[in-house]
């Protein structure tokens, strides 16, 4: 993936969406597509971009965004932390280069720290995703299995 945004851009989403916060103007293409490149080539420097099926591990306690699913037009989310240890497995991005994916804990009880009891009994509830960005699975969890690893069967696609 190339690095298409003009010479001199420094901006990222943040900073994009920061500034139409101020000036009330809305933000779109083509400036968001060179903030989303420009990103990715700052990430290119340092990080590993995470894989469909790669496993990795809390270092520490880690705060974390989630969405919930829904089986009607909603989606819900918050912010939780993931204790210690506890193992994600990347299972989707929409990016060879992502900038963040959905990941699922592999511990069950995930679910019941992060997720409101009410939102779990509610009948069109149809689970959660963790929304881990790549800076922060590379800065703050460590890579315990790779796709990389084919003769690792706890990572063959279902």
């Amino acid at each position: 993936m190339g690095d298409d945004f003009p010479l001199g851009w420094t901006k990222t989403t943040s900073d994009l969406f920061a500034e139409s916060d101020k000036s009330g103007i809305p933000v779109g293409p083509p400036e968001t597509d060179w903030a989303l490149a420009y990103e990715r080539s700052l990430l290119r420097a340092w990080a590993r971009f995470p894989r469909f099926g790669d496993i990795f591990e809390a270092s520490d306690d880690t705060v974390v965004d989630f969405v919930t699913h829904w089986a009607a037009p909603f989606t819900g989310g918050g912010t939780g932390t993931l204790p210690k240890g506890t193992t994600v497995r990347v299972k989707s991005s929409v990016a060879s280069e992502p900038l963040a994916v959905h990941a699922d804990p592999l511990q069950r009880e995930i679910e019941l720290d992060l997720v409101s009891e009410a939102d779990r009994a509610a009948q069109s509830y149809q689970g959660f995703s963790l929304i881990i960005p790549t800076a922060h699975l590379n800065r703050n969890f460590r890579l315990v299995s790779s796709v990389d690893e084919p003769s690792n069967p706890r990572l063959e696609r279902p």
